[in-house]
């Protein structure tokens, strides 16, 4: 082992980390590592440098069955916080697979925890309640399951202080992607957060045109449009035609449509009502002269109460 120190130019005690079984077999020594160390490279260090301290995945190839031990394991993670300076529990989220390839566990990685580091902090910290897209990338197949995109639902609720089912009107695509949620929402069409809450809640009667945006191509259905004026009509408690004649611009855009009314009817209510509204024979002169808009407090408390109609 003296000799093939000098051979290998071995300065330092870290300098056999290198070593493998190729340079014993290149150097007259794979007859000593088969038959007094069973081909481990590590055995033999232990026995030339016993009273060092040998880190056996800092070398080219851990001895065989090696990871198999859950002890071996469990000294690897520790050891692998300390070198990245994980002191609370939190800072293991920013574990990732680069982390394991740069520290030697990269067969650990792949062979026990399916490339997933979620996996290897779950089995090390197991009495804590792991948030799984909190990490760099969740597990394989982690999104395909229900259960778990409701966990995730029910923590960004908490997140964002949703009290009542109506607070998730406000919700954006931000917001999810501001809480770790980029990737979740890439399962549902158009990464809408909409889909999500129709899967979250699927009772609730959700009102497209009350979220910050509607879904693409919403308003190209007619039946949506329809839909909405015939809501529009509820909420402002509208009975006969005539009533119609109070609506006003500002009053349709407080209540969502804004779009819908700019891009299909060119800012008309008379336009909109034709299409959606009720069969009238309408007076183009009674519009023009209609009065200025609600407040948004009235707003709030005239589509709170008709929301779930």
């Amino acid at each position: 082992m003296k000799w093939l120190g000098k051979k290998m130019r071995v300065r330092k005690a870290a300098d056999w980390y290198k070593l493998s079984r190729k340079h014993f077999q290149d150097n007259y020594g794979g007859g000593l590592l088969a038959t007094i160390y069973k081909d481990s490279p590590l055995a033999a260090l232990k026995d030339y440098m016993p009273r060092e301290k040998w880190i056996p995945w800092m070398f080219v190839r851990t001895p065989q069955s090696y990871w198999r031990n859950p002890k071996n394991r469990q000294q690897y993670m520790t050891w692998l916080g300390k070198q990245l300076g994980f002191k609370a529990l939190d800072d293991w989220y920013g574990l990732t697979q680069q982390h394991f390839r740069d520290h030697g566990g990269n067969g650990l990685l792949a062979n026990y925890y399916r490339n997933s580091p979620v996996d290897a902090v779950r089995e090390f910290k197991p009495n804590r309640a792991w948030d799984e897209w909190k990490f760099h990338a969740t597990p394989q197949g982690f999104w395909q399951k229900k259960a778990n995109r409701k966990r995730y639902m029910e923590w960004l609720g908490k997140q964002l202080k949703v009290k009542k089912v109506e607070d998730w009107y406000k919700v954006t695509r931000q917001d999810f992607y501001d809480n770790d949620g980029a990737v979740f929402l890439k399962y549902f069409k158009d990464s809408s957060p909409q889909g999500a809450l129709k899967e979250y809640l699927p009772k609730y009667q959700w009102k497209p045109w009350l979220f910050t945006r509607v879904p693409n191509g919403f308003w190209k259905s007619p039946k949506n449009r329809k839909a909405y004026v015939a809501w529009l009509g509820k909420t402002l408690s509208y009975r006969k035609a005539a009533d119609w004649y109070n609506l006003t611009r500002d009053d349709v855009k407080q209540s969502g449509g804004g779009a819908l009314l700019s891009m299909y009817y060119n800012n008309s209510i008379l336009s909109m009502l034709k299409e959606g509204g009720p069969k009238h024979k309408w007076d183009r002169s009674r519009f023009n002269a209609s009065s200025g808009s609600r407040s948004k407090s009235t707003w709030k408390s005239l589509i709170r109460g008709r929301r779930k109609g």
